[in-house]
């Protein structure tokens, strides 16, 4: 089974009027994943395999039966060992759900957190869950959306139930300050030029040394990380604002050459911008 790397801005639910869920198991050698974003909040249940993911700006460790929570509009990118088998569950809910049953935490950031490792009995807690979830969107049996909203009820008030009681949260892999900080003036200023000599510099290090930590930290190579993080914004653009051209966009997020850009959007997402947009219409 061959999994392909998804467009960076994500459309979870396609129609206005369709179940506002989508869950999915897989079972495959899982390749890394280009940066990525979305509205809806993301649950992965772990059940094989090692690695982990890069969310908003750190890199955390996972393994059998961690949870890992991503919440609406955090960039993230799944980075399993190479040539890891993943076996995994996903389940995408809406921000306004999660909210309602007070399981996003939004407001509380001590309480928060992206990666929770479950018992044996959570984990197959959630296992039925989701594949309860799964058969009932299959089967659409009489009364198959009231048991999955039951379903998505029970999954919601059992994470905000761990996450109250959990203490220690999952192995943060390069939780380096500096880093951590650079990639917040990276997301405030990712459309503007950004050398890492410069970004080098300010941290007061070699470049070489920079370019390492970065590495270790994101899991991404800086140049490639700021490649993925414009084009991530160009998708948003090409879907949200219609008005704008193409060539406007490349500019607006940062590249000044539109070859160079279009041929990244290629590929990175397997289609021209043109194509991209053709496709939402």
């Amino acid at each position: 089974m061959t999994v392909h790397a998804e467009p960076f801005h994500q459309t979870i639910f396609e129609e206005p009027n369709e179940l506002p869920v989508r869950a999915s198991w897989m079972r495959a050698k899982y390749p890394s994943k280009p940066l990525t974003y979305h509205e809806e909040c993301e649950y992965h249940l772990i059940k094989r395999g090692r690695g982990s993911y890069f969310i908003a700006d750190r890199k955390y460790e996972y393994q059998k039966n961690t949870l890992v929570i991503i919440r609406s509009n955090e960039v993230h990118a799944c980075l399993p060992e190479p040539g890891s088998y993943l076996e995994k569950a996903t389940l995408y809910l809406p921000a306004s759900s999660v909210k309602e049953k007070k399981a996003d935490f939004s407001t509380a950031e001590d309480n928060f957190h992206h990666l929770l490792n479950l018992s044996e009995q959570e984990a197959t807690t959630i296992e039925i869950i989701v594949k309860t979830i799964c058969r009932e969107m299959e089967s659409k049996e009489e009364g198959w959306d009231e048991i999955i909203e039951a379903m998505v009820a029970h999954f919601l008030l059992l994470i905000r139930r761990i996450m109250l009681h959990t203490r220690q949260q999952a192995p943060i892999v390069g939780a380096n300050p500096m880093v951590s900080r650079l990639l917040k003036h990276i997301e405030s200023n990712y459309n503007q030029p950004l050398a890492l000599y410069s970004m080098a510099k300010d941290a007061g290090c070699t470049p070489g040394h920079f370019s390492r930590l970065f590495k270790q930290h994101t899991g991404l190579g800086f140049k490639q990380y700021i490649t993925q993080r414009r084009i991530a914004e160009a998708k948003r653009l090409l879907r949200e604002d219609i008005d704008l051209s193409v060539d406007i966009i490349s500019q607006r997020v940062g590249f000044k050459d539109f070859v160079v850009f279009n041929r990244n959007f290629k590929l990175f997402t397997g289609m021209t911008p043109s194509a991209y947009r053709c496709m939402l219409a």
